[in-house]
């Protein structure tokens, strides 16, 4: 094929780390008349407490970067097995045709993770390739990582996870129905179903919602286990309230960015002061300044 400049790693988040990595690969492909390639890991090689991006949103994301072709790897056996030598020189080399190679301080790729920088410093020599390692991305003195992110959103500091992001953090899923419960005490809602992968906060949040046509609402979110209702399921549930929403949602597929953190989830002692924390929520929701995803 077509030589190409190429990147490895995981790019859970695509965060502002990625970014830096990303814009270095599409500015050295174009600079060169070469084909921008990512090769990225469907998810983490080791256990994590949620992903940051599914596989379709990671595509979405990295795409938007202007990358011309993203090989997804599975993480499965076949590669896990794979050693970086065999890995580098029928993929890298021999599929990919690499002529520059971009990737993180922190990159390692193959069987038991050898084929780390100084790994690939040497490697690339048999091959005339040039490397570049990207330095680690600071905001103050805490370097950006997925790990980073994960613990704030775990703690519902939205606000931090989404400057370290550098984009809004998103949550996809697909319009089901409900149990009506949010209709019967004056605020109707819509319920998603995402993937029991995604990393989830836990409370009330303000969000927008996007339609089908890409229009955006502004909207209140709710991801927690209405402690409230009798006779409820009490299981996790995602659903959102959209503010100045008159109509039926027709709408399958759902992005929510979450914007920021109103308060947890509580046991209300009566309906009644339920609905009035709700009032407070939609008002807290009507105040923000939203943004599309950038």
């Amino acid at each position: 094929m077509k030589g190409s400049v190429i990147t490895i790693g995981t790019f859970d988040g695509v965060h502002l780390g990625h970014k830096a990595i990303l814009d270095k690969v599409v500015k050295t492909a174009k600079e060169h008349g070469l084909q921008s390639i990512v090769i990225a890991m469907e998810k983490p090689v080791k256990k994590v407490d949620g992903l940051l991006t599914l596989t379709d949103e990671k595509i979405e994301i990295i795409s938007s970067f202007g990358i011309n072709e993203i090989l997804m790897l599975p993480v499965n056996k076949t590669i896990l097995d794979t050693t970086a030598t065999d890995f580098f020189k029928n993929i890298i080399v021999k599929q990919l045709n690499a002529k520059y190679i971009v990737v993180g301080y922190n990159c390692a790729f193959g069987k038991d993770r050898e084929g780390n920088i100084p790994w690939l410093k040497e490697a690339v020599k048999k091959y005339g390739i040039k490397l570049e390692v990207i330095n680690p991305v600071k905001i103050g003195n805490q370097i950006v990582s997925s790990s980073k992110i994960r613990d704030l959103i775990n703690n519902n500091n939205i606000s931090s996870a989404n400057k370290i992001l550098g984009r809004i953090f998103e949550i996809n899923g697909v319009h089901i129905s409900g149990r009506r419960i949010g209709r019967a005490i004056g605020f109707p809602t819509i319920n998603l179903k995402v993937n029991k992968e995604k990393i989830l906060p836990k409370g009330v949040f303000t969000c927008s919602v996007f339609d089908k046509e890409g229009s955006f609402y502004s909207a209140v979110l709710n991801i927690g286990t209405s402690p409230t209702i009798k006779n409820a399921e009490h299981t996790l549930s995602v659903e959102v309230h959209i503010l100045n929403f008159d109509g039926q949602w027709k709408t399958k597929d759902i992005k929510i960015l979450v914007h920021k953190f109103i308060r947890n989830e509580k046991k209300f002692s009566s309906i009644k002061l339920l609905q009035k924390a709700i009032q407070k929520d939609i008002v807290a929701a009507s105040g923000k300044e939203f943004c599309k995803l950038t």
